[in-house]
């Protein structure tokens, strides 16, 4: 426990060390060198000086030359527990141990013995730690009191005054709720680099697992044809099996396109929270919070609304009209005929591979022909993935978060500017415990300036 008190660089440590016991074991030197490795805080005091062994003494200490300490060390005798029975006062006990050192011939010549020179000791020494922290102590009274000038600037004073002058501050406190917003989103860790890894990560990842291999499996290829023919077969290519195993693959790319919309929702409003607590002096006012809170979230709700309906249409966009000239082109490289001379369109299906670079060989001829259906509709799934990884995101950006930092709190100041002057002073209601720490601030500060004044005092 006693570490805990002198490991600071501002305490004096008195090393108090029995005599009559092995110096070298001592625990508080051995304390007192971890917490003071240079031993400019240490001062020795040996005790006991009056029971030590017939034959010894303490003097080689006293004058430095064993177990040497920048300060040195000082002897004292305090009194024993009989004189405690016999209720000896401290007066008596300092004239004892005076009595003691003057008679013993290997102290009375040495002035660092007993408690009065201890004490003188550590009063000088603490004065000239002082006097030499002084600057250092000033320098710390000067900041402290700028900083309560600050933080008393920052709660600012009661709001009095006219309808103008409350309309004016609700505004200013609206547009650094805003700058603070926009400023989040537009930084790195916490605001715009939460919004990009719902894009560049999340949504990927997203995309990438979902189970497209369900729906291209032989067996389901098989089925869905069957049943997009129905009682008319097809002739050549089952086009109609065709668009519903897209639709089918379309179907789930959109629970992950309306989660980005989530997530980065969730995110603004967290930094709308974030925002808000950056600026200071809306913290007194709790009406006006809480207005700023509602405001901003219903206007998230509303972008947000309109961003799933964007990026739902995104989907379906591509459900509603399918690119024949894919298929085409597929048909085509795929035939006899097609000119060698003419690169082959490099198409990937969802596994990575390139599509017109595949063998079927060792599949009965009916499972290869479902097989390469099931590669075309791969194919073009992994085109619509990479464009909606694409159009998604900027959708959303679109939709949110730019009209989010171009007009957060536009409706509230509308709403503010009609509003009568009872109106703007319940907005400004402040927070009672504003109030309490600004008085606390205030007499704190009082406090500091007073001893910067004492300061002064003592160095002149």
């Amino acid at each position: 426990m006693c570490r805990q008190y002198i490991k600071g660089d501002n305490a004096i440590v008195l090393a108090v060390t029995p005599a009559n016991a092995d110096l070298a074991t001592s625990d508080a030197l051995r304390i007192a060198r971890e917490v003071d490795p240079t031993g400019d805080r240490t001062i020795g005091v040996l005790t006991k000086v009056d029971i030590m062994d017939k034959g010894t003494d303490c003097r080689e200490i006293l004058l430095g030359k064993s177990l040497r300490l920048k300060h040195g060390w000082v002897a004292v005798v305090n009194r024993g527990q009989a004189d405690i029975n016999k209720k000896m006062t401290m007066v008596d006990a300092r004239g004892k141990e005076q009595e003691f050192f003057k008679g013993m011939d290997q102290y009375r010549d040495l002035e660092n013995t007993g408690t009065d020179y201890l004490s003188k000791k550590l009063s000088t020494h603490l004065i000239n730690e002082i006097t030499r922290k002084l600057p250092e102590i000033q320098g710390y009274i000067d900041k402290t009191i700028h900083d309560y000038q600050s933080q008393l600037k920052a709660l600012g004073h009661d709001v009095t005054g006219n309808r103008g002058k409350m309309l004016h501050l609700i505004l200013t406190i609206c547009q650094k709720v805003e700058k603070a917003f926009n400023k989040i989103v537009d930084g790195g860790e916490g605001g715009g680099e939460r919004v990009l890894e719902v894009f560049d990560v999340k949504l990927k990842e997203a995309i990438h697992k979902l189970p497209f291999d369900k729906i291209l499996t032989l067996k389901n290829v098989r089925n869905t044809i069957n049943e997009a023919d129905g009682y008319q077969p097809h002739i050549i290519a089952p086009e109609a099996g065709y668009r519903r195993l897209i639709e089918d693959g379309l179907t789930l790319l959109r629970d992950p396109s309306a989660r980005a919309v989530e997530q980065t929702h969730q995110i603004l409003k967290s930094i709308v929270t974030q925002a808000i607590n950056q600026v200071t002096e809306l913290q007194r006012f709790v009406n006006l919070k809480s207005e700023i809170l509602a405001h901003s979230a219903v206007t998230l709700d509303r972008l947000k609304e309109s961003s799933e309906a964007t990026v739902r249409t995104l989907v379906d966009m591509e459900g509603s009209y399918l690119s024949a000239n894919f298929f085409r082109e597929i048909v085509a490289a795929e035939s006899f005929s097609y000119d060698p001379s003419r690169p082959k369109p490099q198409f990937v299906t969802l596994n990575g591979e390139i599509l017109l670079e595949k063998r079927y060989d060792g599949l009965s001829a009916a499972d290869a022909h479902l097989a390469r259906i099931s590669d075309h509709v791969s194919a073009y799934l992994q085109i619509v993935r990479s464009q909606l990884l694409a159009t998604v995101p900027k959708a959303v950006v679109h939709c949110t978060v730019v009209p989010a930092k171009d007009n957060l709190l536009a409706e509230l100041q509308e709403e503010v500017a009609g509003k009568e002057e009872d109106q703007l002073r319940r907005l400004l209601n402040e927070n009672e415990e504003v109030a309490r720490q600004r008085d606390s601030l205030q007499k704190r500060l009082t406090l500091m300036e007073r001893a910067a004044r004492e300061i002064m005092a003592f160095r002149v």
